[in-house]
């Protein structure tokens, strides 16, 4: 963890919505990443069935996964799975290794939380990138939800 502090804030719904279906909404959560400031990183989190459960918010860390590790250590306890959005620049083109590399490493740490990372968004003012989604329609690439059976 960082030596600063870093303050996360939470969300959790009170009343049913088309949003609570994660796996196919995604892309409304990243269209609506900065509804919560710039330069955030958030997590949602849900059932293993992809109903939300919780978000989690703070804001971005020179490195991400300090941020990250701090909404898992915060709200991550119970859900089943998650997905990260982070407000950071958006590159055309193949993903870098570095990108590759921390979702791996985003992954790890979530599963020492019980939570499994189906993926990591990058958003920006101008674009969003997932690491695993490729599809538009989330349902056109069904092994996306990832989520193993408990």
């Amino acid at each position: 963890m960082s030596s600063s502090p870093i303050v996360v804030e939470g969300v959790v719904p009170v009343a049913e919505s088309e949003l609570d279906d994660v796996p196919n909404q995604i892309w409304a959560y990243a269209m609506d990443q900065r509804a919560f400031g710039p330069r955030k990183l958030w997590v949602v989190f849900t059932n293993a069935a992809g109903r939300l459960r919780t978000v989690a918010y703070a804001t971005r860390t020179d490195r991400p996964l300090l941020a990250f590790e701090a909404c898992l250590d915060h709200l991550g306890a119970g859900p089943a799975a998650a997905v990260a959005l982070c407000d950071e620049p958006v590159v055309a083109g193949a993903l870098s290794t570095d990108r590759l590399e921390r979702f791996t490493e985003a992954r790890v740490l979530a599963a020492t939380y019980g939570v499994h990372l189906v993926d990591w968004i990058a958003c920006d003012d101008e674009a969003f990138r997932a690491i695993r989604l490729v599809a538009l329609k989330p349902s056109e690439q069904p092994d996306w939800w990832d989520v193993p059976e408990s």
